[in-house]
């Protein structure tokens, strides 16, 4: 056979290979995009927990702020928190509420890293 339609012949055999494994790569990528997606998601939920936890730390233990305000407080976070159970408001958004809701508290009494 001749030298160069060995090499035609080896070409075409490695492109094959190559298309391949490319498509098994790919397909491991496309696989384990849920597991970060849902990760992202768990450390968001976590951060409003703790957001909330915070919040409701301040009402409990709040003495120098106003009744009226404390209870505009709970209205705001149980509407924030119904709308997000019935699926009104996505996570992100949900947080970064909350974040709104931790701002307007006194900032000499509550310590918090925002994460959103």
């Amino acid at each position: 056979m001749d030298p160069i339609m060995m090499l035609v012949i080896a070409a075409i055999i490695a492109a094959i290979i190559l298309v391949e494994f490319n498509k098994q790569q790919k397909a491991k990528v496309t696989d384990n995009s849920h597991i970060t997606f849902d990760v992202q998601q768990a450390y968001l939920l976590k951060a409003a927990e703790y957001k909330i936890e915070v919040i409701e730390d301040h009402q409990k233990h709040s003495t120098t702020t106003n009744n009226t305000d404390v209870q505009h407080l709970e209205e705001e976070l149980t509407q924030l928190t119904k709308a997000f159970e019935k699926g009104d408001i996505q996570l992100k958004e949900f947080n970064l509420k909350l974040d709104n809701l931790l701002n307007n508290l006194d900032p000499d009494k509550v310590s918090l890293a925002q994460a959103s």
